[in-house]
């Protein structure tokens, strides 16, 4: 069964990382991308790891072996350790804490999966096998970038900057539809810009 995609504000929340590898960096890396407070614990580090924490207040490095008391204060935990016997005690612990655990590569062990990431601006594209096979993921998120524009994003902020205004004077939910389909469709030929004046036109036509 698919696992339901919620879209969860992780800003400022905390997350253990076990592991110091280039699977562990590259989770540390998403996760900062999204001002994630990460905490990783791993008896040895990938190099990239210390330059990663010298430019990043967000991340702290403990270069021990993972502690259960490693849990406490945390809201979800990546176990990328490299052993299959660890990263599902890891799992378990978590379980049993009610804390979401991600065990790489490890599918039973895991209450929550990293989707492959398209994103630009606020808009975010996020694609998942539910950790079957993580090479049609990466084929299909290959796919899918090269059909959303490079201004996508930005077009996307416009049409949220006039939102409020659009909802404050057209009562007809049919009709703000209507509106915000023609300002988007104006803005794939316009390489995203949509004219303030454009906005209003519609708008006063539509009221």
């Amino acid at each position: 069964m698919a696992y339901f995609p919620f879209m969860v504000d992780i800003c400022n929340k905390n997350c253990l990382i076990v592991g110091g590898g280039k699977i562990a960096f590259h989770k540390a890396e998403i996760l900062l991308g999204f001002e994630v407070n990460i905490e990783v614990v791993s008896p040895a580090f990938e190099k990239e790891f210390f330059l990663l924490e010298k430019g990043q207040e967000r991340i702290c490095l403990r270069e021990r072996e993972f502690l259960e008391q490693d849990l406490d204060g945390m809201d979800f935990v990546v176990a990328a350790t490299g052993s299959k016997e660890l990263n599902l005690q890891i799992s378990n612990l978590c379980r049993e804490k009610g804390l979401p655990v991600n065990a790489v590569d490890q599918k039973e062990a895991c209450s929550f999966y990293f989707p492959a990431i398209i994103q630009d601006h606020d808009i975010l594209v996020a694609v998942s096998s539910g950790g079957q096979s993580p090479a049609a993921v990466s084929y299909l998120k290959e796919k899918l970038a090269s059909a959303v524009p490079g201004y996508y994003g930005k077009m996307a902020e416009l049409a949220g900057k006039y939102r409020e205004y659009i909802l404050n004077n057209v009562s007809s939910g049919r009709r703000r539809k209507e509106i915000f389909y023609k300002l988007l469709a104006y803005g794939e030929t316009h390489n995203g810009e949509i004219p303030e004046e454009l906005v209003k036109k519609l708008v006063g036509e539509m009221k």
